[in-house]
């Protein structure tokens, strides 16, 4: 397939490498609004515009069965498996809706995961945090799964700000494809920025299949 960009909503073209497979439920907008009236309002403002696109993604590729890394209080995908960190994360885990629980540090491996185990892997702002390990992980996804959704930061100007990290500073394309050992990606969809804040400044989405 041919190697496209695209701006947020509109993804034309996102096949499904699963013929006949059952479609996984997703996030709904409601069950997003009820995340804004909790306590991780705040953190959770603005990310409906990454949300909505990935679980639009999800519906048209059809997996039947999806790992989410760290997707915080709640999963893209309902009763998807999960993999989140042994440590306790300021941003929670599932507590309900979920399958098969990993805990686990995804910059280690091997993972606990046998090989092509997944249809489909996600990931959201999640590899910037990977202490440097972004590349060894990556060839953990593309070993446990057929395709693969991941979300990074893009071009925020960050680099002493303590609420945001250093980590998600000036994060370009180039980088991601090193993080990502240049595996060309089957879509990339763009996102704009959200707010003021920092934390809400543009995002990229990326789709590869394996």
């Amino acid at each position: 397939m041919a190697f496209t960009t695209d701006k947020v909503v509109v993804l034309p073209g996102v096949q499904s490498v699963f013929a006949g497979a059952r479609t996984m439920e997703t996030m709904t907008r409601q069950e997003f609004d009820a995340l804004l009236d909790g306590p991780m309002g705040q953190w959770y403002a603005g990310r409906w515009e990454y949300y909505g696109p990935v679980a639009d993604m999800v519906k048209q590729l059809a997996p039947s069965s999806v790992l989410e890394i760290g997707p915080g209080k709640q999963t893209i995908v309902k009763h998807c498996d999960v993999m989140v960190k042994p440590e306790d994360d300021y941003w929670g885990k599932p507590e309900r809706d979920i399958g098969k629980l990993y805990t686990f540090n995804a910059t280690e491996k091997p993972w606990p995961v046998a090989d092509k185990a997944y249809d489909l892997l996600i990931g959201l702002q999640v590899w910037e945090h990977l202490d440097n390990k972004q590349t060894r992980a990556f060839r953990e996804v593309m070993r446990v799964s057929r395709q693969a959704i991941l979300s990074f930061p893009f071009m925020w100007n960050c680099p002493k700000d303590d609420a945001n990290y250093p980590e998600h500073h000036l994060i370009d394309k180039e980088l991601i494809a090193d993080w990502t050992l240049n595996v060309k990606p089957q879509r990339i969809v763009e996102v704009p920025r959200t707010g003021e804040e920092v934390s809400k400044g543009p995002r990229l989405i990326y789709l590869w299949s394996f």
